[in-house]
């Protein structure tokens, strides 16, 4: 839980817990996912990547809710795309765990708090809660039908808006309390650092019926073997995992049609 909830607060730049204590998040660096001949998904948006010294930086959304972000920079669009868009964002604790787990998910498989999918990226977000995930040109939602076509666009944005912390600690069963306890040193002086990756996936394709069943097939799974496991809601073993039908679309590197990651380190400091 306390992974998930660090990850989920991957993107923001500060945030206050009370008592002059403050969560630091860094952007250590983004970049486009990797494309060649050998690939399988099919490129046609690609973000400009950065650090913090040069390139995009990570901004924060002044209008509407809070814990609002953008992603900018040149982008490229290299294929004409139109359609409804959804983003997945995949969060992980490290380059090579598996992601964590999507929580809160509607029916539709849209949604939730985690590695979820972000379905309808054209709609404006409203005071929707959870994690939003949406693309802007010009600071206003694309038109779905329009789509983008190709070319080189400078106002074009990924904009992500995340939970507050409030919202995030009831979704792990913690308070504030709990959570600082879960991470002081030994010393209790101290608080250790953590390093994050995310990746987000930008589709063209209708894939909230794959998404969908997975929830259904996983919330199964749970049931059966929660009852011969020690913890609640543990990960689910790796071959298991990749062979859900909305991961084995990512494994396969099927569908998407943009790719980018995102790197933080993750600190908190009274």
């Amino acid at each position: 839980p306390l992974l998930l909830l660090f990850s989920l607060l991957l993107l923001s730049s500060s945030i206050e817990f009370g008592d002059d204590l403050k969560v630091d998040l860094q952007l250590v660096k983004h970049q486009a996912c990797p494309h060649n001949a050998k690939s399988k998904w099919n490129r046609k948006i690609e973000f400009e990547g950065g650090n913090g010294k040069k390139g995009p930086k990570l901004e924060e959304a002044e209008e509407g809710r809070k814990g609002c972000y953008y992603i900018g920079g040149r982008v490229n669009v290299l294929q004409e795309f139109s359609g409804n868009f959804s983003i997945y964002l995949e969060i992980r604790r490290s380059a090579s765990s598996l992601p964590e787990r999507c929580v809160k998910q509607n029916g539709d498989g849209c949604g939730g708090i985690g590695s979820c999918l972000y379905c309808d990226a054209c709609t404006s977000f409203g005071s929707a809660i959870g994690v939003n995930a949406q693309l802007l040109l010009n600071g206003k939602s694309i038109e779905c039908a329009d789509g983008l076509r190709p070319g080189v666009y400078d106002h074009l944005k990924l904009k992500f808006c995340l939970p507050d912390i409030d919202e995030i600690l009831e979704t792990q069963g913690l308070n504030k309390k709990t959570l600082l306890s879960l991470i002081q040193s030994e010393d209790g002086q101290s608080f250790g650092s953590l390093s994050l990756f995310s990746t987000v996936f930008i589709f063209d394709v209708d894939v909230r019926r794959q998404m969908a069943s997975q929830s259904r097939i996983e919330k199964i799974y749970r049931e059966e073997n929660n009852k011969k496991s020690l913890f609640k809601d543990e990960a689910l073993p790796s071959d298991v995992y990749w062979s859900m039908p909305f991961n084995a679309l990512i494994k396969k590197q099927s569908l998407y049609i943009g790719c980018h990651k995102i790197y933080g380190n993750i600190q908190l400091k009274s």
